[in-house]
């Protein structure tokens, strides 16, 4: 799984309100990975992503089509340690309004409330050097 595009995609859903069509449109790209005869996803809806989150998107869908070793909200959970993505994706249905959400009721309240993961920064390289340390 490309998860740096995946946390990217999750952290839109996160950080901009329901009104945000972008945020929208990632959300309604991860609930369609998530549960899709629930929350079936028109591909349509890619054409409002901007060009960073579009190539998010399809790298995601990529990704889970080639590889499915597992659900979308279990590569969440591995990757922040978390067990309550399911749960997550359950309120962001509620947030962007889509068809097939469950009862305001019948969600558990979440801890904390918004979760932006942080996205792993890669290491800075270090230049080549030989066995004895020096540079070569």
């Amino acid at each position: 799984m490309n998860t740096d595009a995946l946390i990217r995609l999750w952290n839109v859903t996160q950080r901009h309100d329901a009104g945000t069509s972008g945020a929208r449109r990632a959300a309604f790209v991860l609930l369609g990975l998530y549960n899709g005869p629930r929350f079936p996803f028109d591909l349509t809806d890619l054409r409002g992503l901007d060009t960073d989150n579009l190539q998010d998107a399809l790298a995601v869908i990529g990704e889970a089509a080639r590889r499915c070793q597992r659900e979308v909200h279990s590569w969440l959970n591995v990757l922040t340690g978390r067990k309550d993505f399911g749960e997550r994706f359950e309120h962001l249905a509620w947030k962007f309004r889509v068809k097939g959400r469950c009862k305001r009721d019948a969600l558990l309240p979440l801890n904390p409330p918004v979760l932006i993961i942080k996205v792993a920064e890669e290491a800075p390289q270090s230049p080549a050097t030989h066995d004895d340390g020096e540079p070569k």
